[in-house]
């Protein structure tokens, strides 16, 4: 059996302002598969403040900015549930994550408003995880042993607050919750890839679609079955 050794990382790098109404957050505009100046154009005020407050480094990279605005009740899931990791290029035969395809890699921004109602959570620490190549759903799988590891600390659980920009990779493991209210949440993710060999910012290999979101969907509990 392979291994791969995982290190999740995940800290805070921004604020921004929170001060929207429920009003103002059900009518913001969601993007799916923009670019940073079509992200500007087609979203609301609640998109523009927060690409305001991005990190610098960010603002002259090839970016992907997808948002989603959710009507959550008690028990839904904003995005499928269980542990993951965001932009593994899914090139291998079986259609799972490649996490031997090492020449794209990815890092991440999230902000949320309303994070109250179903923060995302993170798993932060070192780990070895079984790298099965025989069309096991990854996801199902390694949800398990991330749970395993948190009960055990030898990973860190955290959540996400309102306000907060948060910075990840595409080797941390986190999640959707169930909602615990009613209410309107925010959620935008902000993207920039580049090249593991040589360190240099590319753009992401699929050309921008710069789309309007259209529709959004839920998730109810199904939390180990992976994708």
């Amino acid at each position: 059996m392979t291994y791969i050794t995982v290190d999740s990382t995940v800290k805070p790098v921004g604020t921004f302002d929170t001060n929207f109404s429920a009003s103002e957050i059900k009518n913001e505009p969601m993007l799916f598969n923009c670019d940073l100046e079509h992200a500007r154009t087609l979203g609301g005020p609640i998109t523009r403040t927060i690409l305001e407050s991005i990190p610098s480094g960010w603002k002259s990279c090839p970016l992907v900015i997808d948002s989603r605005v959710h009507m959550l009740m008690l028990g839904w899931y904003p995005c499928i549930p269980g542990w993951h990791h965001d932009d593994v290029p899914r090139t291998r035969a079986d259609g799972q994550p490649n996490y031997g395809h090492d020449a794209d890699r990815s890092e991440h921004l999230i902000g949320l408003l309303n994070a109250h109602l179903a923060p995302t959570e993170f798993a932060s620490g070192r780990a070895d995880f079984a790298y099965p190549t025989d069309g096991t759903v990854l996801y199902a799988k390694w949800h398990e042993d991330v749970e395993l590891l948190l009960v055990n600390k030898f990973l860190n659980l955290s959540f996400a607050q309102s306000g907060i920009l948060y910075q990840f990779n595409d080797r941390t493991w986190h999640r959707g919750v169930p909602a615990v209210g009613t209410g309107w949440r925010f959620f935008i993710r902000i993207s920039r890839y580049f090249d593991a060999f040589s360190g240099k910012n590319i753009a992401r290999k699929n050309v921008r679609t710069n789309e309007v979101r259209k529709q959004v969907q839920t998730y109810l509990s199904a939390v180990n079955a992976g994708w």
